[in-house]
């Protein structure tokens, strides 16, 4: 069964929203990320990282399985959207109270005063994160990504100008502190005024077992995936060190900020998408099989890619402070790599209906990321091997999504090669072609705009000799929003 024409456009016009507020938002943080790099010390990154291993946590409780459970309900009422919201806000509440008397406790248990004073701040993030929770859910549901991307904008924006003057006026770790709660509260506060909705604090008691029902699993998912994945930050900053911890976290985050666009748009996108179709196996696969391909063709090229300049980038860009964390990102660009396809078969999952499938697959992946954790750190004692580890598990990962999509929605292991293979050929030809331009007499910024240039040109014109579908497709689209553009009104 093929989708509708309007579906098509609603759903995969929803996506390129998502991808635009994502990347707009990114790419001014990866900017402004390099700046505060370029200013601040490892050591000032190491000290947030162990601050986020807790503020996370909360912040799960606090978002994850409300927001998941209104979108995916066929028809959510202003009862369940209010319900929603004040077990977000008073459980939000709990938790901050919780973290400020926790705090001193955590600075002794990693020998570091300013941990104190830095959770009691930023904790306050877990409360601001509660208040736009269930209207974020709400826009979600109507489709309505076009509000997000000015809300996103506003925030980021405004935030890094914080960061920045902060740092370089010599606040150190407090210029990170004021950057990420300046994001938020501005963040929430744009979205309230984009966004028509008023929620009210009332609970009632039928609304909040329907959620729980859906939501309570989905919750149980991410708790599990989140204190387990925290698991490797939390012993690291301990028997290594803040600037170890730096490297690994950083490491990450630079081919993070540039799969969670693509990540996050997904599983924001699709989720509603996958649920309007839950009972209608065919369409669930054609839409299952569209984000795979696309996802894919856009994140491959962008991970080998930096895996191939990871240590022209540091050197150049972050400067040779930073010269440790090479590894950690080229070990993270393979992680991320396939994220696309593990997201997309989640999200399918989900909308089935199926929490308990994921939330089983979640929990084993992450059984098998705490072993090799334990042992990389204990008897291994070495901070890469804990990377290794989370690649290891990744693989894992990859294995049992693919089981499931194959036995819930007919989406076989064929069918899942053909649609990821060519992508990451191509991907990989370009990240040989990008590394082998080290070995000319290219140094520095020229190397690195050369090296970017030419992967981009390698990719393209490969896509176009194999007449790559997604290529195709992302080229008709873009012709069409042009033609558009250009048709006078009547």
């Amino acid at each position: 069964m093929k989708l509708k024409r309007n579906e098509k456009t609603g759903i995969f016009g929803g996506l390129i929203w998502s991808f635009g507020e994502r990347i707009t938002a990114q790419l001014v943080s990866a900017i402004v990320g390099i700046i505060l790099a370029r200013l601040l010390m490892p050591e000032d990154y190491g000290v947030i990282s162990i601050v986020f291993i807790f503020i996370t946590i909360c912040d799960i409780l606090v978002t994850s399985g409300f927001g998941t459970a209104l979108v995916q309900k066929q028809e959510a009422s202003e009862k369940d959207f209010n319900t929603a919201f004040t077990m977000s806000l008073f459980m939000s509440v709990a938790l901050y109270i919780l973290l400020f008397f926790a705090a001193p406790l955590i600075a002794r248990y990693y020998e570091r005063e300013i941990l104190d004073p830095v959770i009691k701040v930023l904790g306050v993030r877990v409360v601001i994160t509660s208040v736009n929770n269930i209207q974020h859910a709400k826009i979600r549901r109507e489709m309505a990504f076009r509000k997000f991307f000015f809300a996103t904008l506003i925030g980021t924006v405004i935030s890094c100008l914080v960061g920045v003057v902060m740092a370089y006026s010599g606040f150190g770790v407090w210029a990170l502190v004021a950057q990420y709660l300046t994001n938020s509260t501005i963040d929430t506060i744009a979205l309230f005024v984009a966004d028509d909705w008023r929620p009210r604090i009332c609970y009632h008691k039928d609304s909040a077992a329907r959620i729980f029902s859906f939501g309570g699993r989905v919750l149980a998912t991410d708790m599990t995936y989140t204190i387990l994945g925290s698991i490797s930050s939390f012993f690291v900053g301990k028997y290594f060190g803040a600037s170890e911890l730096a490297y690994y976290n950083e490491g990450g985050k630079y081919p993070s900020l540039i799969i969670s666009n693509i990540d996050s748009s997904i599983q924001e996108v699709m989720l509603p998408a996958y649920s309007r179709v839950q009972d209608e196996k065919e369409k669930l696969k054609e839409i299952l099989k569209k984000s795979v391909k696309l996802g894919i063709y856009v994140v491959a090229p962008l991970m080998l890619g930096l895996l191939a300049i990871a240590d022209v980038f540091v050197d150049t860009v972050l400067t040779e402070k930073w010269e440790e964390m090479v590894p950690f990102i080229r070990i993270w660009c393979l992680i991320f790599l396939t994220r696309p396809f593990e997201s997309s078969c989640h999200q399918a999952i989900l909308g089935r209906g199926r929490s308990d499938v994921t939330f089983r697959i979640i929990l084993l992946i992450n059984v098998v990321k705490f072993a090799l954790t334990m042992l990389a750190i204990f008897v291994l004692k070495n901070v890469l091997w804990v990377a290794i580890g989370v690649l290891v598990s990744t693989w894992v990962s990859i294995v049992c999504f693919s089981a499931k999509v194959k036995v819930l929605i007919g989406y076989r292991f064929g069918e899942q090669l053909v649609d990821v293979l060519p992508s990451l050929l191509l991907s990989a030809l370009m990240g040989i072609a990008v590394y082998s331009l080290q070995y000319t007499e290219l140094r520095g910024v020229v190397l690195l705009l050369i090296q970017i240039l030419t992967g981009a040109a390698v990719y393209v014109s490969l896509s176009v000799l194999f007449k790559l579908e997604p290529y195709i497709y992302l080229k008709n689209l873009l012709k069409e929003k042009l033609l558009k553009k250009n048709i006078p009104a009547d």
